[in-house]
């Protein structure tokens, strides 16, 4: 789903933006009045009701009179675009309303309005358009699955970032980044999830390989747009040039007291010395001399954050990697949860029936197995025949029609019977924790090799640790802290987990612990006792309670 409420987002997929925000915007752009805006081009890609365009339009004029250049100049200078003609006939009036507002005869007014508005899509329109120096806005958001099919397939030909199930601002994030002229810079506000999520990771990997990113700022909290919509915005300033030093902020409701010129030169100051004197109320700043590299995702949601994170990352190892002897894994997919599932322990033979943990039995911190089994059609060498399992045979058999429509059994005709994961079964009898995919907090759960976790669980298993006491580092609220840096916020406030951010989490070599240490997050974790288990990592991650509790935030 978009970040907008079906029942509030607006026409096709504009979530519009407070005047404030977009002063913002522009201002840490360089589209000001004082810049040569008139020998520029600069885009508003998906201008909606006017947020970014009319003040752009206004600026553009008051660039053109400073300069004491002729209002025609302007003509070539600004390219703005709304898809629905409803909405372009509202917008046009509200741009030369705008400029009359400053003195500009109706008749020129008009005519400039002519010049700059295009009733069209941007994304169709874009890779035959000039290069520009700024394009500027909030890119709507539409999911792929909420448009009709060849437009659909159409864009994702067309842009090459748009993986899975990507948004459409993904694509207009593309195509203005390749619209740039060398120097030109790309600014929006958007949903922060491409940050972080995997469908963003081709658009990390063009912008970290082309571009400069020169400022991120969060603004979960600041209220940033017209309607209340479920949404965790933030603005990327990206320049078609080298990468340098990044500016790192949050804006809360209160920065919209100061003037979108005040935020932005001290968000400009931060970047360019990484010191600063007292920032406008409801703004947070630093500076990141070094920033992301490949597809990595940017978990920057705040500047506090940001610093912290980056202290442990390299002072900590990742929970999983080379020789630390613990593997991150998710349980078994099978593409028929109907059929593969089941709570009768005589459905079929019993060796064909494997305990299975589901998400919910690991409600209150505890494993509670509910009964359910899979029914299992793998054997440690591979899948089973059949033939030797009369009932197994015949009930895959009642169900061949639904299994034979999985994308795995088309693939495989002759194991149509298979689920879409293979089973580990040396990972049953091990001691392992777990983790549900979608919580408030992550909240690790011990099985004690009884088991095989569900789809909708990941695992963590390892030959170095003590899994007792990593899964007392893992409930602290340390562990919370990487949880809420690298994992993704859906509405309501839920995280979502996934194996790549897991696997991230910076954790000390066992070794490097002492025995009280170990001992003390193994008995934290049996008791589910977070405070605890948080005072022995402060002390072992040398964090500052105060520090982390800033973290954390709301």
């Amino acid at each position: 789903m978009s970040i907008a409420e079906p029942r509030l987002r607006e026409k096709n997929g504009v979530v519009y933006t407070k005047a404030w925000v977009a002063d913002l915007i522009l201002d840490l752009a360089g589209y000001a009045v004082e810049a040569n805006l008139v020998d520029a081009l600069a885009v508003e890609p998906a201008a909606g009701d006017g947020a970014f365009a009319v003040p752009m339009a206004r600026r553009l004029v008051m660039s053109c009179c400073r300069q004491k250049r002729s209002l025609a100049d302007c003509a070539d200078a600004l390219l703005v675009y709304e898809v629905d003609e409803a909405s372009g006939r509202s917008l046009s009036q509200a741009i030369a309303e705008s400029l009359v507002a400053l003195g500009m005869e109706q008749r020129e007014a008009t005519a400039l309005v002519r010049s700059w508005l295009r009733i069209g899509d941007y994304l169709s329109d874009a890779p035959s358009l000039p290069v520009a120096d700024y394009i500027l806005g909030n890119p709507p958001y539409i999911r792929l699955e909420d448009m009709d099919a060849d437009t659909a397939a159409a864009y994702r030909a067309r842009y090459r970032t748009m993986m899975g199930r990507a948004d459409i601002y993904v694509a207009f994030f593309e195509a203005a980044l390749r619209q740039l002229k060398p120097g030109g810079v790309c600014a929006f506000i958007c949903a922060d999830r491409w940050m972080l999520n995997q469908y963003g990771a081709a658009l990390r990997r063009l912008v970290t390989a082309h571009y400069g990113v020169e400022a991120v700022v969060e603004m979960h909290q600041a209220d940033a747009f017209a309607h209340d919509v479920s949404a965790y915005p933030a603005i990327t300033v990206i320049r078609r040039g080298k990468q340098g030093p990044v500016v790192v902020a949050s804006a809360d409701g209160q920065a919209k007291a100061a003037s979108s010129g005040a935020l932005a030169q001290a968000l400009q100051a931060v970047r360019a010395s990484g010191t600063h004197g007292p920032l406008p109320a409801g703004l947070a700043a630093t500076r990141a001399d070094a920033w992301f590299s490949g597809n990595s995702p940017w978990p920057c949601v705040s500047p506090e954050r940001l610093t912290l994170l980056q202290r442990l990352e390299q002072e900590f190892y990742p929970l999983e990697a080379k020789g630390t002897g613990t593997v991150v894994s998710i349980g078994v997919a099978t593409g028929c949860d109907d059929v593969y599932i089941t709570l009768d322990p005589d459905l079929v033979e019993p060796s064909r029936l494997l305990p299975l943990a589901m998400a919910n039995d690991t409600d209150g911190g505890q494993l509670n197995w509910s009964g359910h089994y899979l029914v299992n059609p793998w054997t440690p060498q591979g899948l089973v025949n059949l033939a030797h399992f009369p009932r197994l045979a015949a009930y895959y058999e009642r169900h061949r029609e639904a299994l034979m429509s999985r994308h795995v059994a088309k693939n495989k005709p002759l194991h149509w019977y298979r689920t879409i994961d293979r089973v580990n079964h040396s990972l049953l009898s091990r001691h392992k924790l777990y983790i549900p995919d979608i919580k408030d907090r992550i909240t690790p759960v011990l099985d004690r090799g009884e088991t095989y976790p569900h789809h909708n669980l990941y695992v963590i298993y390892s030959d170095g640790w003590d899994v007792e006491a990593l899964g007392g580092l893992l409930l602290s609220a340390v562990g919370q802290f990487f949880v809420s840096c690298y994992g993704v916020r859906m509405r309501g406030g839920y995280l979502r987990f996934q194996a790549q951010y897991l696997r991230r989490i910076r954790v000390p070599r066992p070794f490097d612990l002492s025995p009280v240490q170990i001992q003390g997050l193994a008995d934290a974790f049996r008791r589910h006792d977070r405070e605890a288990a948080t005072r022995l990592a402060l002390d072992i991650y040398r964090i500052d309670s105060g520090l982390l509790e800033a973290c954390l935030g709301p």
